[in-house]
């Protein structure tokens, strides 16, 4: 589907895309400008640059191409879903959401880069956006890296309820993590604030949010631990700063110390919630991906005994 406007362009010299986020509502100069960088900006029916300076009676077109996602992918993520909520396990490597905050008041930002949640909410299921739910129903994010299970709200009924259970730390998750080295404690609480210094990475800071994590060791081998890792604060990145300040990083976390891996291995396995509607506690769980399985599986594997070099 694509949604075409057109526009001709009066006065003095100005750059398209300052005069193109002036005359469309909810864009921003960054946004357009991402639109311009994928060739969907015609000044005269020929693509341009954002400095382009356009002259008198210039036309100026702007043509959003809105690519239906196969209901495929979104059917393959689905754990439950009724006419309130759609539980879903995202797999690794897919965004959340545009890392611009314009999407939140314009969908159209979210078909001017990569393939997100967002736009595969948006194309697959357009009542939500259409019953008015902000954000197309998504109330918490997990990181790009990072797989498992997240709930989305299909009614402005249902996200206020949720969200207001995120806020109040009503919602109970454990994650599935496997982290460089054999943790020594069986059970362990880590409870140091965390933020992002100014121009820096979210990392512990004594200036941080507080933030607090509860974890418990499930198998040591061969120089790894599986972890069920308990998130009592909900910061973004906390279990991923949380265990390299414990001085245990995630495996496959190359932004805090982490040794290489096929992905990150930090998945969300359980869910619970009290369901919008049915007043009750509703929990969820998804099983860990072959990819993540595949990994805990090459790491714990047991090495063969090296042989002794007998000297003759």
């Amino acid at each position: 589907m694509k949604d075409k406007k057109k526009f001709v362009f009066s006065g003095e010299p100005q750059r398209v895309d300052a005069f193109l986020a002036m005359q469309l509502d909810g864009y921003s100069r960054v946004l357009v400008k991402e639109f311009i960088k994928k060739g969907a900006v015609l000044v005269n029916g020929v693509p341009c640059r954002p400095s382009l300076l356009l002259a008198e009676g210039d036309t100026v077109e702007i043509v959003i191409d809105k690519p239906k996602s196969s209901a495929k992918k979104l059917d393959g993520m689905i754990i439950y879903e009724d006419k309130h909520i759609l539980v879903i396990n995202k797999p690794d490597g897919l965004l959340v959401h545009p890392l611009s905050p314009s999407w939140e008041n314009n969908p159209d930002a979210v078909f001017a880069g990569e393939e997100t949640l967002a736009s595969i909410l948006i194309s697959c299921r357009p009542e939500i956006a259409e019953a008015g739910v902000s954000r197309t129903g998504i109330v918490h994010r997990l990181d790009r890296e990072t797989s498992g299970l997240m709930v989305v709200a299909k009614t402005c009924e249902a996200q206020d309820s949720l969200l207001e259970q995120f806020q109040n730390r009503q919602v109970e998750k454990l994650y599935n993590c496997v982290s460089c080295g054999e943790i020594k404690e069986d059970l362990g609480r880590i409870d140091v604030p965390i933020g992002r210094m100014a121009g820096q990475k979210i990392k512990a800071s004594p200036i941080g949010r507080e933030s607090l994590t509860e974890y418990k060791v499930v198998e040591r081998k061969n120089g790894y631990t599986l972890v069920e890792l308990t998130p009592k604060t909900g910061r973004t990145n906390q279990l991923r700063v949380h265990m390299s300040w414990l001085g245990y990083p995630v495996l496959g976390d190359w932004l805090y110390g982490g040794e290489k891996a096929s992905r990150l291995m930090l998945h969300a396995r359980q869910l619970k919630f009290s369901h919008p509607f049915r007043n009750r506690t509703t929990e969820f769980e998804a099983p860990w991906p072959e990819n993540f399985a595949g990994e805990w599986a090459r790491v714990s594997k047991s090495r063969p005994a090296r042989k002794k070099t007998v000297k003759k």
